[in-house]
């Protein structure tokens, strides 16, 4: 069922981590835990699509890797994808945090300041998130 984007976030929500770093995916496509370690603010970056077609999230995707490669290399190798309730599962939440370009953009939020907690939590996304490689073609 498609969201609008204003609606708060439900548990049954998927949102998407984009893959910025080709080291964060393992050859046989599993998300290493690097992909969801949270950012020094703790508002780990994701993008609700369930209001998306799959073009529409790929086009946020390649728009989040320009702005990415801004600061540092960057490259799209896919994306990891989590339902809202494992997200909650782990004590976290998810807020709308509509960005330019990016009205879906969202960020999970309520990390313990722990940095063995937060990896932690990352190992267990990690191993639950569904891998959708991009593919420019």
């Amino acid at each position: 069922m498609a969201r609008s984007v204003d609606r708060p976030i439900a548990p049954e929500e998927r949102v998407a981590r984009f893959v910025t770093v080709s080291r964060w995916v393992r050859e046989d496509r599993t998300i290493r835990p690097d992909a969801f370690v949270p950012p020094p603010d703790l508002r780990l970056s994701v993008t609700r699509h369930d209001a998306l077609s799959v073009e529409g999230l790929w086009s946020i995707g390649r728009a989040v890797v320009a702005q990415v490669a801004r600061t540092r290399k960057a490259e799209l190798s896919g994306r990891a994808d989590r339902c809202v309730r494992d997200v909650l599962r782990f004590g976290l939440a998810t807020e709308a945090a509509p960005v330019p370009g990016n009205p879906y953009h969202a960020e999970i939020v309520g990390w313990p300041a722990e940095k063995a907690a937060q990896k932690n939590i990352a190992q267990q996304l990690a191993a639950i998130a569904a891998f959708r490689p991009w593919t420019s073609s």
